[in-house]
């Protein structure tokens, strides 16, 4: 994006009646990528994601709801489509999303690698738009003295590769939910590529503005992370585009023709803070203060640019400490840097602006996700990157086209030589998602204290019957967080499997006094009745069901604990209800059918 050149009056504007149609025929032939640097690209992508394609789904990490045990995405029938555009399912809207993963269930059934393929295909399209995006960007930065059509092409690769085969691309490639991530992108940037033609075009400009707006309105259908876009367009008018050069008339224009992408924008807003709403994990103030979401911000406006550096050490999931101190060396450390930054470029922006907008479009796309908003238990995470790291990967190839030492043979040499080690650690990377049991053995090699690693990897040990194994697990975690209210009802569950219903007990009460959740109330019901605690399960299973009178399983408990109890009118009507709400292929509805029955043979025998 660097240039030193000046704009025209109008970058809009037809060209010259001096130029021929011959002429510009012949710069449209000179400009044009010939069909192996298409293919190249492509390939090298897929060389470097090739382990995703023996990735299975991650069983404790989001697949399991939104894939294995969820059938409602599985077909495309009007019921299927209507679920799929009025849901808020984990906590985002994303019918298009959707959509594309029952294409797949289509084709593939429920075989891994066939969703997996679709994912790093609509990355590999991704680069190539980013190519595409890079060559005009750069075009527009160096005019007017353009540089060579190989120049542009060598640069613009080197930024479709910088960004494509980078390690923190790795998460939302090679995790199957996150197919938002990559299919937002796709629209997204066909937005921006449309947008920048609509600047470039003589005619036809209407045109390709609604075509912006109709990719913009498809990248938010598919998730919202690219509600950002209107600022980000704004960026671009001022550099490299320049469009605020033709007068204060011009400039309220640019403004004006906005209005529709920000009226998208407030709409995906809206649906995301809906979507949020339904998830439990958003903190409050007074969970996570105004200073410490503020600092959050700094740490992860430097942690992206330092990972982006060095891409080492990489997790599925860096946790928030329950410890968190703002006024640690570390957190300070990076406030400073980012305000310095900030500072650094706005004092130079007349003679670097390509560095004033790179940073302001960084910041502004990762505004969203920098925990301002904090939900979910992560600090960070490498995925956030996926569009707001795109900036220094166009600089990347800036420097290609600006430094012509990186186009002799020993710049190259380095340059190429950065490339295949970046490709190099996103193949090691992505093999790290093969399976959940490689997922967080490496999350736990990069930090033994992850204690959100801990829980699920505890997990993995218990549906293999390892229940010590297991409970040692959910003891770490909470050596790490004692405030996590999941690993104490993950080892109720462990400790209720080994036959420790007391110690079962005691778990729960802690996880619902952290978080009262029906299912925690569900499970201390069982623990209660086990020891024979009638009144306390009965009051646990109406409790879970006061929070969620939709889930048959606390229905169907307390119906066999009235029966046990002589209440018989009392157990028909949980019986019923509990078949009534039971979604398709609920696993006890036949046991629940057969209590029903021999509830009512009793009825009719007068108990």
């Amino acid at each position: 994006m660097a240039g030193s050149g000046r704009s025209a009056d109008d970058p809009g504007q037809a060209e010259p009646p001096s130029a021929t149609v011959e002429a510009r025929t012949a710069a449209a032939a000179s400009t044009r990528t010939p069909a192996w640097m298409w293919c190249g690209l492509a390939v090298v992508v897929g060389l470097c994601f090739a382990p995703a394609l023996h990735c299975d789904f991650i069983v404790n990490w989001d697949d399991d709801h939104n894939l294995l045990n969820n059938p409602a995405y599985r077909g495309l029938s009007l019921a299927h489509l209507r679920w799929m555009f009025t849901t808020f399912h984990g906590g985002h809207y994303q019918p298009l999303s959707w959509i594309t993963l029952a294409l797949d269930y289509r084709l593939w059934g429920m075989w891994p690698p066939g969703y997996h393929l679709t994912n790093v295909i609509l990355h590999a399209a991704n680069v190539l738009l980013v190519y595409a995006l890079a060559r005009a960007l750069l075009r527009w930065a160096t005019r007017p003295q353009v540089p060579d059509p190989a120049v542009l092409a060598s640069a613009a690769a080197v930024a479709a590769l910088a960004f494509g085969i980078h390690p923190l691309r790795v998460e939302s490639v090679a995790w199957v939910t996150e197919r938002r991530d990559v299919l937002s992108s796709f629209f997204l940037l066909l937005a921006v590529l449309a947008y920048v033609r609509m600047v470039d075009a003589a005619a036809a400009r209407r045109r390709w503005l609604l075509l912006s707006l109709g990719c913009f309105s498809l990248s938010l259908l598919s998730k919202a992370w690219g509600m950002t876009l209107p600022v980000v367009l704004l960026v671009l008018d001022a550099y490299p585009l320049r469009r605020g050069a033709a007068g204060a008339q011009a400039l309220r224009r640019r403004v004006l023709e906005k209005i529709p992408f920000i009226a998208l924008a407030a709409a995906a807003m809206v649906a995301a803070a809906l979507a949020q709403l339904t998830v439990s994990e958003m903190r409050s103030l007074g969970q996570h203060g105004v200073t410490a979401r503020l600092v959050q911000a700094a740490y992860g406006l430097m942690f992206y640019l330092w990972k982006t550096l060095l891409p080492l050490n990489l997790s599925p999931l860096y946790p928030l400490r329950p410890d968190f101190n703002p006024a640690a060396a570390a957190y300070v450390t990076c406030a400073v840097a980012a305000v310095t930054v900030t500072v650094s470029v706005l004092w130079a922006r007349r003679r670097w602006p390509w560095a004033l907008a790179a940073w302001t479009c960084y910041v502004v796309i990762l505004s969203p996700v920098l925990g301002i908003l904090q939900t979910g238990p992560q600090l960070v995470a490498d995925r956030y990157t996926y569009l707001a790291c795109l900036p220094w990967a166009l600089l990347a190839g800036a420097a290609v086209c600006r430094f012509p030492t990186l186009r002799r043979p020993a710049g190259a040499a380095v340059v190429v030589t950065l490339l295949l080690a970046i490709g190099a650690l996103t193949f090691r990377q992505t093999w790290i998602w093969t399976n959940a049991f490689t997922l967080w053995d490496h999350a736990l090699g990069v930090d033994r204290t992850n204690y959100v690693a801990n829980v699920d990897r505890g997990w993995l040990e218990l549906q293999r019957g390892n229940v010590d194994g297991a409970i040692a697990y959910y003891d770490a975690a909470l050596r790490a967080n004692p405030q996590f209210a999941l690993a104490y009802r993950s080892r109720a569950v462990a400790r209720h499997q080994r036959g420790d219903l007391r110690g079962a007990l005691a778990d729960d009460t802690v996880a619902l006094q952290l978080e009262p959740l029906a299912a925690t109330y569900l499970n201390r019901g069982l623990a209660r009745h086990a020891l024979g605690d009638t009144e306390g399960a009965l009051a646990d299973y109406s409790a879970a069901l006061r929070l969620n009178d939709t889930d048959p399983q606390p229905y169907n408990n307390r119906g066999m604990l009235r029966r046990e109890r002589g209440d018989l009118r009392g157990a028909i009507g949980d019986f019923e209800r509990a078949l009534e709400v039971a979604p398709p292929g609920w696993p006890y509805r036949a046991q629940t059918e057969n209590n029903l029955q021999e509830t009512r043979a009793l009825a009719a025998r007068g108990g």
